[in-house]
């Protein structure tokens, strides 16, 4: 699903855009709000969060740069479409997908979209190789491994410990869990898999019993049988 939003001051190349968007997008284009002027643009832009930004950078006046300075700049697609083609370079200095100069062909429109497109396809193959879907309220929540600081057994499910102190439960078992982890992860315990790089150091207990300090000051369960591999791994 797309939520796109065009910037142009020129009724007539707003229309042609939004007609090429919505023939490039199809079904899965699920809204293309249009402005004229660069504050509601702006306005907008803070308070919904948007896949793709179709930009002119001369609006009346005013520069349509000012949008790509925002915070939220790198969570959304930028594609600049102007006649001044001497901005260019200052476009991708920003940042921008691709820069599409006035006149331009339903091709080349079309050649920008699908740029989008394969970028974001790239995007979400990469986010599925280095993440955890679960369902939650009904949605689907995506954890980065990177903000995991370990996972606990919790009979057929697992127990995700984020390193924000929040805790979530999701219905796989830690042999299914730890087969979508990546190398940054050890399993070392039974009902423990730890994040490597979130190790402070091994703890020696009583009657030869091991944990792992892992974060601030999470302690996990370290087995016999994984000590010597993880103070390997660990050099």
């Amino acid at each position: 699903m797309v939520r796109a939003v065009l910037v142009e001051d020129d009724k007539l190349m707003a229309r042609t855009i939004q007609h090429y968007c919505r023939e490039a997008f199809g079904k899965s284009l699920v809204s293309l709000k249009t402005f004229d002027e660069l504050t509601p643009a702006l306005y907008s832009i803070k308070e919904n969060p948007i896949d793709l930004l179709l930009l002119d950078i001369n609006l009346k006046g005013q520069s349509g740069y000012e949008i790509l300075k925002l915070p939220e700049k790198d969570s959304f697609y930028t594609i600049v479409i102007s006649s001044d083609k001497q901005n260019a370079v200052s476009a991708f200095d920003f940042g921008v997908l691709d820069f599409v100069a006035k006149p331009f062909t339903r091709e080349r429109f079309i050649a920008a979209i699908d740029r989008m497109k394969s970028a974001s396809a790239s995007k979400a193959d990469s986010m599925r190789k280095n993440s955890i879907s679960l369902k939650k309220d009904g949605m689907i929540e995506v954890i980065r491994f990177q903000d995991i600081l370990y996972l606990e057994a919790s009979g057929n499910f697992t127990e995700i410990h984020l390193k924000s102190g929040r805790k979530e439960l999701i219905r796989k078992t830690m042999e299914s869990v730890l087969a979508e982890l990546n190398s940054d992860f050890f399993r070392s315990h039974r009902s423990f898999i730890i994040n490597l790089s979130e190790v402070k150091k091994i703890l020696h207990g009583k009657g030869n019993h091991f944990k792992v300090l892992l974060g601030d000051s999470a302690e996990v369960a370290l087995s016999r049988s994984n000590y010597n591999t993880l103070k390997e791994m660990l050099g």
